[in-house]
């Protein structure tokens, strides 16, 4: 007998985490970097383990995170995953972006209020007319806990593509200055889409880790390892109190998801 939809995604998620689903805990922040997770291990005590993905489940906040790697694709697989969890409640995404408008500085937040969907992976799992937006309850928290630490965190729209070396289409370039795009990335747009597809409650906090449109703005590998030095303290910060004062009022967080979607 051919294997169930939701079967076959549980054991994906299984097989891609090395770890059981029961150890994931009912609010995931998800990211890009190794570096992150390494250190969301040493700040939580949480028990690492990886397959496709790197994951630490730190069961006392009941927290778990995912590096799911690079791109639409692996973003896609990894909410479509998180979906079928019978317990899931929350996702932030902790994620670095290049960028474009002047406003920003390296170093910035960005708490975005909808994604421009400039890469593929998406139309898969949404009609290309839907907006890829976040659930505004979680974006609240996420606000919130920037606003707590006395920053002001910049909310709008970025462009998610899944195109390299972007920055030398002098016709792009000017496409997303003349739009007020405030970042570009390659993953938000689809978290996005294939979370309003499977109604997975998803924010996001976006470290601004480059100007790439300014002189030497370009990450290189120097600067990266300046934005981990930096920077990645107070992110992984900001999501951490982000998903405990979720946890402290969830009814409200609740009802508040159930009248929004």
């Amino acid at each position: 007998m051919q294997i169930k939809e939701h079967e076959y995604v549980r054991q994906t998620l299984e097989r891609y985490t090395n770890c059981k689903l029961t150890d994931i805990c009912d609010h995931v922040l998800i990211t890009n970097f190794k570096k992150y997770i390494l250190r969301f291990q040493e700040k939580t005590q949480g028990k690492y383990s990886e397959g496709n993905f790197r994951v630490v489940n730190a069961q006392k906040i009941n927290c778990t995170m995912v590096d799911f790697g690079i791109g639409s694709p692996q973003a896609a697989l990894i909410i479509n995953c998180l979906a079928y969890l019978d317990h899931l409640k929350t996702v932030i995404m902790l994620g670095m972006c290049g960028g474009i408008d002047d406003i920003l500085e390296e170093g910035n937040f960005i708490v975005p209020s909808a994604a421009i969907r400039g890469e593929g992976t998406s139309r898969h799992y949404l009609p290309p007319e839907f907006p890829a937006i976040p659930a505004s309850s979680v974006n609240l928290y996420c606000i919130g806990s920037l606003r707590q630490i006395g920053q002001t965190p910049r909310c709008g729209i970025i462009y998610t593509t899944d195109r390299r070396l972007w920055e030398f289409d002098d016709d792009f370039v000017t496409y997303l200055r003349q739009q007020r795009i405030l970042a570009i990335d390659m993953e938000l747009a689809t978290l996005l889409s294939v979370a309003y597809r499977y109604e997975v409650p998803i924010g996001s906090i976006m470290l601004v880790s480059d100007m790439p449109l300014q002189r030497r703005g370009i990450k290189d590998k120097k600067k990266q390892d300046e934005i981990f030095s930096n920077y990645m303290e107070t992110h992984l910060d900001l999501a951490l109190d982000a998903v405990k004062k979720i946890g402290e009022n969830w009814k409200e967080v609740q009802r508040q998801l159930t009248s929004e979607w």
